[in-house]
């Protein structure tokens, strides 16, 4: 049995104008599957090549993930510094002393920042008495003097974490592979120097069920445990702290093993000067088919799909990957997105979508990502669905909607407005 739970997890930013697939409208079935055949498994077997690469991934990871736990310990003073200077600039910015004491005589910047105050305050109150337009001045270069010392110190320790991290130019593509991964035990155990005190190798002795990694006893057990999120709820855009839009959208997330699949639906907006004339008339003609009011001529919009499979590598000997309803028994009618498999990972992908699509979605229908192994060689097509990984339908109905109506009913135009006046 698959142990299945849901999880939280943040709503992914939205860049409005962001530039994704140029296909106009996804067609009903994906080029080579109408009239494609597809001979069902009668239960799903664990991928054949996983159990092996699972293996090979813990093995790895244990002197990846114990480097980063002594990068971590080497650069802990480093980053408390550096968050410390952010403060100590911060202070000096709105001369506001409360906001970093007491302070630290063992710190060079906080001895700086604390002579700072009291040498401002001496000659506020000089001013004060005197009207010396002088003393005004000479606050002014020595508070520049300051925030000048405060940027240099922070470059300094930056450039220090930088130099530590460059030792190991490997260990960030290494990273990538093991952190967050659930790992096999034993693997783990058989890469674990004996005396080993790295949390890893700890927490794989003693066999807590909680801690900072996560094991299973065998690499097939890996394919049994199954993460659903729901479908977020959509809210309308708006800017974020970063400068970018958040909002605007609604996504799910299932994880299997270590393998990730998102979905998400969000409109593609992009600046009608940036299209060729013939593409813009198409995405108008097509949202006017659909019923969209969007009324904003700076701007060509349609409501499109993204898809994010984080996989390191092939499961199996699969050729391509199709993102479909229901059980491919009518392909042509049912695959809505191929991709190659032979292509660079992770594989992410953007492109509008069709009404028919659309309304599948607004009635709750379950959405697949099947992999197959495709003869393409034969005069026919022919395919063998090779393994799956099902997105949930919790909320997909609801939010799928209130979005279509939010892109649908001129919101979105009206708040695209708001954000980005015409003038």
């Amino acid at each position: 049995m698959r142990k299945s739970l849901f999880f939280g997890l943040p709503l992914v930013l939205l860049p409005v104008l962001s530039l994704v697939a140029p296909a106009l409208v996804a067609p009903a079935g994906p080029p080579g599957m109408r009239g494609a055949t597809f001979s069902l498994l009668a239960q799903e077997p664990v991928p054949t090549r996983m159990v092996a690469d699972e293996m090979a991934r813990s093995r790895l990871c244990v002197p990846v993930l114990t480097r980063l736990e002594e990068l971590n310990l080497e650069l802990e003073p480093l980053a408390r510094r550096v968050d410390r200077i952010g403060v100590l600039y911060e202070a000096v910015v709105l001369e506001d002393a409360d906001r970093v004491q007491p302070f630290d005589d063992a710190s060079p910047e906080d001895r700086r920042v604390r002579e700072w105050f009291a040498r401002d305050a001496e000659l506020a109150e000089r001013y004060a008495e005197s009207g010396n337009e002088a003393l005004l001045e000479e606050r002014r270069a020595h508070r520049a003097q300051l925030v000048e010392a405060l940027e240099e110190a922070f470059t300094s320790v930056s450039e220090e974490a930088d130099a530590i991290l460059a030792r190991d130019e490997d260990l960030p593509r290494l990273a990538g592979e093991c952190d967050g991964a659930i790992l096999v035990r034993p693997a783990v155990l058989d890469r674990c120097p004996e005396g080993s005190e790295s949390a890893v190798c700890q927490e794989a002795r003693s066999g807590a069920p909680m801690g900072q990694y996560r094991f299973v006893e065998a690499a097939e057990d890996l394919w049994d445990v199954e993460q659903l999120r729901p479908w977020s709820t959509p809210s309308g855009i708006g800017p974020s702290p970063d400068g970018m839009l958040a909002g605007g959208q609604t996504s799910t997330v299932t994880r299997r093993g270590n393998v990730n699949l998102g979905l998400r639906l969000e409109p593609l907006i992009r600046e009608r000067s940036a299209v060729s004339v013939e593409e813009a008339a198409g995405l108008d003609a097509s949202l006017e088919a659909m019923g969209f009011v969007f009324d904003d001529p700076r701007f060509v919009m349609a409501p499109a799909l993204v898809i994010d499979l984080d996989m390191d590598q092939p499961l199996d000997d699969e050729t391509h990957y199709l993102l479909h309803f229901g059980d491919l028994s009518v392909p042509a009618e049912q695959v809505f997105w191929t991709a190659r498999a032979d292509q660079p990972r992770p594989i992410r992908d953007g492109f509008p979508i069709s009404e028919g699509v659309l309304v599948r979605l607004m009635s709750g229908e379950e959405v697949t990502l099947t992999a197959v192994r495709i003869d393409e060689t034969s005069d026919e097509v022919e395919g063998i669905p090779l393994f799956t990984l099902g997105l949930t339908s919790v909320g997909q109905a609801e939010a799928v909607t209130a979005l279509v109506a939010y892109m649908a009913g001129g919101q979105l135009a009206e708040d695209l407005r708001s954000l980005f006046p015409p003038n």
